[in-house]
This record gives structure tokens, sequence and C-alpha cells, in this order.
């Protein structure tokens, strides 16, 4: 599947796995995020890299705050 980037337009959320659970941390805006060609349909959590780190972010965040490059 190709890969596409996005960049955050404002302040999101994402959960992190660290040690052994899900935690969430701001992701800031302008950050650009790379997501797999099966994009951010639904309501629910889309797998994204983030400065080099696997995170799940909700897809309704996406299709608000991010914009593809």
């Amino acid at each position: 599947m190709p890969i596409e980037r996005y960049r955050i337009a404002s302040s999101t959320l994402a959960l992190f796995h660290e040690e052994g659970r899900q935690v969430a941390h701001p992701v800031p805006a302008g950050a650009i995020i790379t997501i797999d060609g099966a994009g951010f349909n639904g309501d629910r959590l889309a797998d994204v890299t983030w400065d080099g780190k696997k995170v799940m972010m909700f897809a309704q965040d996406l299709r608000d705050r991010a914009g593809p490059l």
C-alpha cells in the first residue's frame, strides 16, 4: 500500500505504547505524519508514524486536523 504524508494543523492527541500500556500525548501543530494508503476511514483509531514512532490517532481527529502534503 502507498504511504501518504499529512501535516497536523492543530495539536492532536496520539496514543503511544509505553511500558505495556497506551498513553496519550499531544502531537504538535505542524508535525508531519505518515499513514498507509488504507487511510483513516470510519471512526476507528488509525496507525500512523510520527517522529519515527508508531502511534495511533483517532480517524476523526485526522480528518478534522490534518491535511495531505
